[in-house]
């Protein structure tokens, strides 16, 4: 199942394993969790701390199941290739977010053009403001994109990474 949720992306992979080492050992539930992040990593609020939690656990990094959220995912915070496989197979529209860039840099809304027909009809009518709102999201993706080495920022556009 493909996760939505993503949180705003940090400067470093560092800040995310900052998260991961916020979580409980032992398995808790969400409310808990996002109480702990909020005080231990200042997260700003319950609702950024359960896109964090729901993102971090599609990307292996957080284990999650029946009882709440717990650390022990079966991949490190710090092993980027890992990171970034999970991240294109595990959030919901992480792959055709990186899948439209190419050599000749776009900005969040033209990768939003290229990928707006993917939004589920049930969202678009949740909000009048459907178009900004997942071209946000599709910003949010491409600034993680970046850091787990899938994409490169040229100015204020993207392209796909050059490595």
């Amino acid at each position: 199942m493909q996760r939505k949720p993503v949180p705003p992306a940090p400067r470093s992979l560092a800040a995310a394993a900052d998260v991961v080492d916020a979580v409980p050992l032992v398995p808790k539930p969400e409310d808990d969790c996002c109480r702990r992040l909020i005080d231990r990593v200042g997260v700003a609020d319950r609702g950024l701390a359960s896109s964090w939690l729901v993102f971090l656990a599609a990307l292996g990094a957080l284990d999650d199941d029946e009882s709440g959220y717990a650390r022990g995912g079966d991949v490190s915070p710090d092993d980027t290739e890992a990171l970034a496989a999970r991240f294109r197979e595990n959030v919901f529209l992480a792959a055709e977010t990186v899948d439209a860039l190419g050599d000749d840099p776009r900005t969040p809304a033209d990768v939003f053009e290229a990928v707006r027909e993917r939004v589920p009809r049930w969202e678009r009518a949740k909000r009048e403001n459907w178009p900004a709102f997942w071209t946000g999201r599709v910003e949010r993706r491409l600034d993680w994109a970046v850091l787990l080495g899938l994409a490169d920022r040229e100015g204020d556009g993207y392209v796909r990474a050059r490595n």
